[in-house]
């Protein structure tokens, strides 16, 4: 790694760090830890490297999953993958993906057509993930399981 890469990450890391100090002034306490567990998830996912990854979660914490706590993680998780100026779009829904929140460049973010065509590729990918779940749980009940 050479100097310019370490000046990189330290300061993604600094503000990484003063953008947390911040968040834990704004939201509760169960939200924030929450927060803290996806972002180590999806760290280690493949949405690191551009893919999209279907986060697990339980009852509770879908409730405390709100749109704005989406938006934070997406911006948390621009904060640790990215060395450019990242912001949330709302790209509203598709038949297999709801309330659809990217993480873009800033000057992406008005950009109709690259817009339109990052929601098919979320959306196409959503349905990808439905029809393999269609087919896994198709798989366990054809050999007696319980899906």
């Amino acid at each position: 790694m050479d100097r310019d890469e370490r000046h990189d990450r330290s300061e993604r890391a600094e503000r990484l760090t003063r953008y947390l100090n911040e968040l834990q002034d704004r939201i509760d306490p169960r939200s924030l830890e929450l927060l803290m567990r996806l972002l180590r998830e999806l760290s280690t996912s493949p949405a690191v490297r551009g893919g999209t990854y279907e986060l697990g979660m339980g009852p509770e914490e879908k409730e405390l999953f709100t749109p704005a706590l989406q938006a934070e993680l997406l911006v948390l998780f621009g904060l640790l993958t990215s060395q450019d100026e990242r912001v949330v779009v709302d790209l509203g829904d598709s038949p297999h993906a709801k309330g659809m929140k990217v993480l873009v460049p800033q000057e992406r973010a008005g950009d109709p057509d690259f817009l339109h065509r990052h929601k098919q590729r979320v959306a196409a990918e959503a349905e990808q993930r439905e029809r393999d779940r269609r087919e896994v749980e198709g798989i366990a009940r054809a050999s007696g399981m319980e899906p």
